[in-house]
């Protein structure tokens, strides 16, 4: 009895210190992103430099995370290891962006912070391989409201230290954050969960061929794509841009933050308390880019602020529902016993919504207006939703077969 309660009680210090140093690395990250549009604007770089800017940050996770995924199930590399160069890469990041203003520097420190987001393949499994299977939508909601409360603060944060002290300054608090993030990991105890450390034998097996096979992998990424693409172009690409339009203080940024964000958060932290799994997810994933849809469709037309607001918090609950949902299943369509590898493709495909997100939303702007950029993504999301009716349908058919078969028998 007693050694329960000290496995529990060592289970949740683990928990703890983990999603501690979660809530480090998207903060460093994230301090500067809500006001980092305006800022480059600021820079008079221009909308299209401004996207290309913004999407370097999906460029080296498009080419990092798949490998690192492959390389870590392979050799079965420590993930205190990678997460920690991912701090470092952060810190390097972070210096870039405070002591220069040119565009090359500023580039390379938004494309250094795409490098530390590549760890979040490592994260991911490291943390949800402590849960057993039956609960990894609830470790994967943990993440991702732990990840969505710290971008909340920072992001909150963002307006107000930019409004009193400058953007600069921004960026030294980043400083701050991934020094800490990189101590928190050093101290974490140097084992990683059970299933993380046995052996898959990857070395003479066609492990690659087996995934790219999967179907349901690809469907996945897909829609992680086009929600990604759609987070990066608004709330933290151009919603800021078009805000300042409507009220040109910078801390009232805070407000559009809070409204996006803290539904964002509500949505995984609901799911968390779920006790049991989803029976037919696609069905919740349609309903929100539904919804996702209908508010996008507003948003280039709004002359309100306040509206402006409401309309992203509606925006950010039906997102918030969609990503921990498709990590999840992402980990569960695991196949081969690659989990990282797996996670590592399903992160590089969504990688390309980061990166081709706000670089045509930018030329979008630039060609016809700010407003269109919300029409294009509302062009994604139905898009989203068309293939999450065809995984449904594909879902609902193959659990009719099934039922069918055990009739017979």
């Amino acid at each position: 009895m007693k050694n329960d309660k000290n496995r529990k009680i060592n289970r949740n210090l683990f928990q703890a210190h983990f999603l501690s140093i979660v809530f480090c690395f998207w903060f460093s990250m994230f301090i500067y992103v809500q006001t980092f549009g305006v800022y480059l604007a600021f820079l008079d770089f221009g909308y299209y430099a401004t996207g290309i800017i913004m999407g370097s940050y999906g460029i080296m996770q498009i080419i990092l995370r798949f490998p690192i995924g492959f390389l870590a199930d392979r050799y079965q590399i420590s993930g205190k290891f990678l997460v920690g160069i991912g701090f470092i890469a952060s810190l390097a990041s972070v210096l870039l962006l405070a002591l220069s203003t040119e565009f090359l520097p500023i580039f390379m420190g938004r494309f250094l912070a795409g490098f530390t987001a590549a760890m979040w393949v490592v994260l991911t499994i490291w943390y949800s391989s402590s849960f057993s299977k039956q609960q990894s939508l609830k470790a994967m909601s943990q993440l991702q409201y732990t990840m969505v409360g710290s971008q909340l603060i920072s992001m909150v944060l963002s307006g107000l230290i930019a409004d009193f002290y400058g953007f600069t300054y921004l960026f030294w608090v980043g400083a701050v954050f991934a020094s800490l993030g990189f101590i928190l990991v050093l101290l974490l105890p140097n084992q990683e969960p059970k299933r993380a450390q046995e052996s898959i034998q990857m070395k003479h097996a066609p492990i690659f061929d087996r995934i790219i096979r999967i179907r349901k992998i690809w469907s996945l990424s897909i829609l992680s794509l086009i929600g990604h693409a759609v987070l990066f172009t608004t709330i933290f690409g151009f919603s800021s841009v078009y805000f300042t339009q409507l009220n040109e203080h910078q801390s009232a940024i805070m407000f559009l933050v809070v409204s996006f964000m803290l539904p964002h958060g509500m949505a995984p932290l609901i799911l968390s308390i779920k006790k049991s799994q989803l029976k037919n997810s696609f069905k919740l994933l349609m309903l929100c880019f539904v919804v996702g849809i209908s508010t996008l469709l507003f948003l280039g037309s709004i002359d309100s602020w306040v509206m402006y607001c409401i309309l992203h918090g509606i925006l950010g609950l039906s997102l918030g529902f969609v990503f921990p949902i498709l990590l999840d299943e992402v980990y569960k369509a695991d196949e081969v016993g690659a989990s990282k590898t797996i996670m590592g493709l399903y992160q590089s495909v969504y990688s390309i919504g980061i990166v081709a997100g706000p670089i045509v939303a930018g030329y979008f702007a630039l060609k016809v207006e700010i407003g269109a950029v919300f029409i294009l993504s509302a062009f994604l999301l139905l898009l989203g939703g068309i293939l999450s009716l065809v995984e449904s349908v594909k879902l609902s058919k193959g659990k009719g077969e099934i039922g069918e078969k055990v009739k017979s028998i």
